[in-house]
């Protein structure tokens, strides 16, 4: 492991649920990556602890670059999904076939493609997502009224994440679940994190069912905390070396609120924008704490400050931003790549006025979606923190 890997930072990140984030986070990560940029403790919540795992552990050892920039992959060629847009390659039928079905159609010649061939969408990607497609419509499917769930889960992720190096990873790693019988949210570590345990955390009810694991019924943590604060919380808490700054990498924001062009679409969307939503308003709330906190300049009251990377998702792309195309998950991982480079480059200028740009509150003002939970605090926060009142209302 590289050396600058194993250097304390004193730097979290938070790699936030929700299916799309999926690749702004692989993309963000990869330029950190790419910078050396380390942290010394991971959250991960949902969709986003794929990407923080090749972060992390990859399959082949030193293949963070490639397998961030191979995320793109998971999603279906362009040509395939005109015709039928959804992913068959992440969402397979309900029933016991899918797993024999989809190890069946591993066995068929395929086309290898490099982190190279992610520039653009080549008659190879179109003949491997056209053998997946031959095999997802002839596997049978066993879904009924009783059925707890519309999807079963293949061993997909179990070719890129290198599970027996993970409990020697020099950092820590969290990943949230939440336990149904405790109704507590919990936290896998480095040492507990298991494709059984993976697979546990990112349950979303509809879509998988909950899963039982050492006689303990979880479903996912993204439905309870989507932003993966609570896993640097606790670290934080515990002693372990404590955190001067937290990264929180962005959700989708407003281009995710678009009217549905079709049922898939509304269903999608019924899913995802409560994630969204409780996302933020997490983020926002202890931001509107840390930020009180600092600014009144008690060391014993000091609280990791939290730093936002934003991602600008062009407008032409917000009308597709849930689709599982290729094409979509160029655009979304090149977004996360460039927020990422930009936040690096203010990282690294030692201009303290261009990192407080990316503070995550006071700049959260100008999100309205949540300013106005914001001032909810405003005067518990005053009261607690009387010399930081009047700056902190301050935009």
């Amino acid at each position: 492991m590289p050396d600058w890997r194993l250097q304390t930072s004193r730097m979290g990140v938070l790699a936030t649920g929700g299916a799309p984030n999926l690749h702004l986070a692989a993309g963000a990560l990869c330029e950190f990556y790419q910078e050396e940029i380390s942290f010394d403790v991971i959250g991960a919540s949902g969709a986003g602890a794929l990407a923080a795992l090749l972060y992390a552990v990859p399959k082949v050892d030193r293949g963070q670059e490639a397998a961030l920039r191979q995320t793109v992959n998971i999603n279906v060629s362009d040509a395939i999904y005109q015709c039928l847009p959804m992913n068959y390659k992440v969402f397979f039928k309900r029933g016991p076939f899918a797993e024999p079905f989809w190890r069946l159609g591993q066995l068929l010649p395929r086309c290898t493609l490099s982190a190279d061939d992610r520039l653009h969408d080549s008659l190879k990607r179109l003949y491997n997502d056209w053998l997946d497609l031959l095999v997802s419509a002839a596997t049978p499917t066993t879904l009924n009224y009783f059925s707890k769930s519309v999807c079963t889960r293949v061993g997909v992720i179990d070719d890129l994440i290198a599970w027996d190096r993970l409990p020697s990873y020099p950092k820590q790693f969290y990943l949230n679940v939440f336990d149904l019988g405790t109704q507590q949210l919990e936290l896998f570590d480095k040492t507990t994190l298991t494709p059984q345990s993976f697979w546990a955390a990112l349950a979303m009810p509809w879509l998988f069912e909950p899963t039982v694991l050492n006689g303990r019924t979880y479903t996912e943590g993204a439905s309870h905390d989507p932003a993966g604060l609570e896993a640097l919380w606790e670290y934080h808490e515990a002693g372990m070396g404590g955190l001067d700054m937290i990264v929180a990498l962005d959700t989708i924001g407003p281009n995710l609120w678009n009217n549905p062009a079709n049922i898939y679409d509304a269903l999608q969307m019924a899913i995802i924008d409560p994630i969204v939503s409780l996302a933020e308003h997490v983020l926002a709330a202890y931001g509107r704490v840390e930020y009180a906190a600092n600014q009144e300049g008690d060391p014993a009251r000091r609280l990791p400050k939290l730093y936002l990377v934003p991602f600008h998702v062009p407008d032409w792309e917000a009308p597709h931003i849930l689709e599982w195309n290729y094409a979509n998950a160029l655009t979304l991982w090149d977004v996360g790549h460039d927020a990422a480079r930009k936040f690096v480059r203010a990282l690294k200028s030692g201009n303290a006025a261009e990192l407080e740009e990316y503070r995550y509150y006071p700049r959260t003002l100008k999100r309205h979606r949540v300013s106005d939970f914001l001032t909810l605090f405003d005067d518990v926060l005053d009261a607690a923190f009387p010399d930081a009142a009047a700056q902190a209302h301050t935009p």
